[in-house]
């Protein structure tokens, strides 16, 4: 009876594994999200899943040739392909969107996570001097 438990515990754990790889098992991206921003400022990076059907973006919001504000999140396809004008603070702003199918692609040269782990792992692994 413990081993049927066991089992259970192991094929849980693998299914949860494979969940957290996007791609894998999990069809929905994973992409990093930030509200409307000022260029000036930072953003704290957090990360979303996307509903079914949606990609990462990250958004420019220029008045002129300024840029003035930016966003991360997900979107719709079509919503992509679509500049968006909006009033901030008085000023007409023209929002663009680039827009990608892979999970943390809107990262923006931040590390992606697996890359970290391995990269926590190998420092470890030197560090204890077991290398």
């Amino acid at each position: 009876m413990q081993s049927k438990a066991v089992l259970q515990w192991i094929s849980g754990l693998v299914f949860l594994v494979l969940c957290l790889q996007p791609g894998v098992v999990c069809q929905n991206l994973m992409c990093y999200f930030c509200p409307l921003t000022s260029f000036n400022n930072t953003c704290k990076h957090t990360l979303s899943e996307c509903p079914p059907q949606q990609l990462c973006f990250t958004s420019d919001g220029r008045f002129g040739r300024a840029s003035l504000l930016f966003s991360k999140g997900c979107m719709t396809r079509s919503d992509c392909v679509r500049p968006k004008s909006s009033v901030v603070r008085g000023n007409n702003v023209t929002f663009t969107y680039s827009c990608c199918g892979r999970s943390y692609c809107n990262s923006s040269g931040a590390a992606r996570p697996a890359l970290l782990a391995v990269t926590a792992i190998a420092v470890s692994v030197f560090a204890a001097g077991l290398w």
